[in-house]
């Protein structure tokens, strides 16, 4: 089964895999049958049969790629005449995992 790497998240401290506790944050990762499970870096790249590398450059591109699924939400909504706020703002970045902060600072 191969995972394919999504974000870090901070929120989750513990690896899956091994069972590590008191990470510094975990690797999100989708396995091909969909499952999302939360890899400590070593454990991502072991089960990815990735390079720590390949894996940063994955979470990068999701990121990116996420934020502009948001943004293009936004536009959609934008040309709708609905009024982005703040809270439209955080409901598209929750939507497609896209860092709320870099979108606010674009659409605010």
């Amino acid at each position: 089964m191969g995972y394919t790497a999504i974000c870090t998240d901070d929120s989750i401290t513990t690896c899956e895999c091994c069972g590590r506790t008191d990470l510094k944050a975990t690797v999100l990762m989708q396995s091909d049958l969909g499952e999302l499970v939360h890899f400590g870096r070593t454990c991502a790249a072991r089960n990815s049969g990735k390079s720590s590398q390949q894996i940063t450059k994955e979470i990068r591109a999701e990121r990116d790629a996420a934020f502009g699924r948001a943004s293009n939400q936004l536009m959609d909504l934008r040309r709708a005449g609905t009024k982005i706020t703040r809270e439209l703002i955080r409901e598209a970045a929750a939507t497609f995992r896209a860092d709320a902060t870099l979108l606010i600072r674009q659409w605010a």
